[in-house]
């Protein structure tokens, strides 16, 4: 059951589940809460608290243009409606961008700070990789078509040996309409302007930067300039993923992520 926090005039729903140490879930680009149905049920010990960021889900289409610290205000929000002080912040790929910015913007909210498959600057091929998607979104009608192209290079390639691709594309579109074109599009906007990376160094916040071997959005080489920059980062990779291992290795991810909050 959905509650709700507002921002900028905008609702943003999210739920609580389970028990523990306060958890904050931020997702990435086009994902809602329930892209973490597949992890949450792992993440024991852990309260989590996962909300759907602005355009997406059940929380208000924005009516214009934003950036990514807009999006980090409305994840401050989102704690107040929960009545948490502070909390443990995870962040995935769009999602890492906001949870930088968070970390940034409120430091004595945030308690340990777990990015995974993200980045602080981009670069060509990132930029240009997101201009494709926002192209692919707009251009094709047929959602299982749709899916089934995203999930090739989005799904690492040991996941995509083993699910038979029609599998994911139909589970995903079963699961709920896809995100509007014009939410997609502001979304993908706002990660193209992103850039923390001269910034981050401020971060105080015990971090871990999680990385996949077969990640096609993100190389290594991104995570390995977060942990550069983020005093006292660690990295761990989780192991035959791709840019998903939340979805692809759900057990595993969620082991790290509660091996380094808990411990």
């Amino acid at each position: 059951m959905s509650e709700f926090a507002t921002n900028d005039g905008l609702m943003l729903a999210y739920d609580v589940a389970g028990e523990g140490a306060p958890l904050l879930i931020i997702s990435g680009l086009s994902a809602d809460r329930a892209f973490w149905s597949f992890a949450r049920p792992h993440l024991t010990g852990l309260r989590s608290v996962a909300f759907d960021n602005r355009d997406i889900g059940a929380s208000s289409q924005a009516p214009a243009s934003y950036r990514v610290a807009d999006m980090a205000r409305d994840a401050l929000a989102v704690l107040d409606a929960a009545g948490l002080e502070r909390a443990h912040v995870l962040g995935h790929s769009m999602g890492g961008l906001i949870a930088q910015e968070l970390a940034l913007m409120a430091p004595e909210r945030v308690d340990r700070l777990v990015l995974c498959n993200t980045l602080g600057r981009q670069n060509l091929y990132t930029r240009d990789l997101l201009a494709l998607l926002v192209r692919l979104r707009t251009e094709i009608a047929d959602p299982i078509l749709y899916v089934s192209t995203l999930a090739t290079f989005t799904l690492g390639r040991h996941t995509l040996a083993n699910v038979p691709l029609g599998a994911i594309a139909k589970a995903t579109v079963d699961a709920g309409p896809l995100q509007p074109v014009a939410g997609f599009t502001r979304q993908a906007q706002a990660c193209a302007d992103a850039d923390t990376l001269d910034r981050i160094g401020a971060i105080r916040a015990p971090t871990l930067v999680l990385s996949s071997p077969d990640d096609r959005f993100f190389a290594q080489s991104f995570s390995d300039a977060l942990i550069a920059a983020i005093p006292g980062a660690k990295g761990v990779e989780v192991p035959q993923t791709g840019h998903c291992p939340m979805v692809e290795a759900p057990e595993v991810f969620a082991a790290a992520v509660r091996g380094f909050l808990l411990d």
